[in-house]
């Protein structure tokens, strides 16, 4: 009976050993499988951020662009309205008195036109 006693308790503490060892090890390819995945975040949290970064100067200079080519645009109107309250003028010099006050209409409107224009570009953010 001692013997069979004895080999049971045998058993029963290679059982608890190795156990014990396997759970060690497992902590530790846990602890390591964990800070693996925290390393691999924090590269991916890294790359996030400059793409993030980049994607956000690539579109601040695309909208500098569109800005620049809206204010040549709007630069353009102006002095297409300008010369035309030009030739108004030139021509309101040699029109008769009627032709004279259908003159003064056009250039009113194109005056109104380059104030709108002109608003336009001056309420526009810098």
């Amino acid at each position: 009976m001692k013997k069979i006693t004895w080999i049971v308790a045998s058993i029963l503490l290679a059982g608890t050993l190795s156990l014990t060892s396997c759970s060690d090890k497992t902590k530790d390819s846990a602890k390591e499988t964990v800070e693996e995945a925290k390393n691999d975040m924090d590269e991916n949290v890294a790359d996030a951020k400059a793409d993030i970064k980049e994607a956000g100067e690539d579109f601040q200079a695309k909208v500098k662009a569109d800005k620049d080519e809206l204010k040549k645009d709007i630069d353009d109107a102006i002095g297409k309205l300008d010369r035309k309250i030009e030739e108004v003028d030139a021509k309101m010099e040699k029109a008769t008195e009627k032709e004279k006050a259908k003159w003064r209409e056009r250039k009113k409107r194109a005056e109104r036109r380059k104030r709108r224009t002109a608003g336009f570009l001056e309420e526009s953010p810098e």
